[in-house]
């Protein structure tokens, strides 16, 4: 019985390892980086296993700033008026159907 328990955690223990080494994760650059008022900034999404990106969605927090796609990877931010430091996000699905988020931050000065 005990063996058998035992068994059961190892092969647990291994699907777990092995379903976080198969979930890439995102990144988005540039980052940090610095945007004059009322600039713009275009910011690329990436899987770290070289997978391609099939689409994201964007998000950019401060309610003067604006986020555009701009195909499948990139996005351009336009900053707003508001001298402060804010983030950018990407949720992406990869080729595999994979879904990552990533995140970016930028200053506007």
């Amino acid at each position: 019985m005990k063996k058998a328990l035992l068994c059961l955690l190892l092969l647990a223990c291994v699907a777990i390892s092995a379903s976080a080494e198969n979930n890439p994760t995102v990144s988005i650059t540039p980052s940090p980086v610095r945007i004059p008022v009322a600039g713009t900034q275009f910011f690329t999404a990436s899987f770290s296993d070289g997978s391609q990106v099939q689409s994201c969605t964007w998000l950019v927090t401060g309610n003067t700033n604006v986020v555009q796609n701009i195909g499948a990877s990139t996005a351009i931010v336009a900053a707003g008026t508001i001298r402060a430091t804010y983030v950018v996000t990407a949720n992406c699905t990869n080729s595999a159907g994979q879904q990552a988020m990533g995140l970016a931050v930028f200053m506007v000065y």
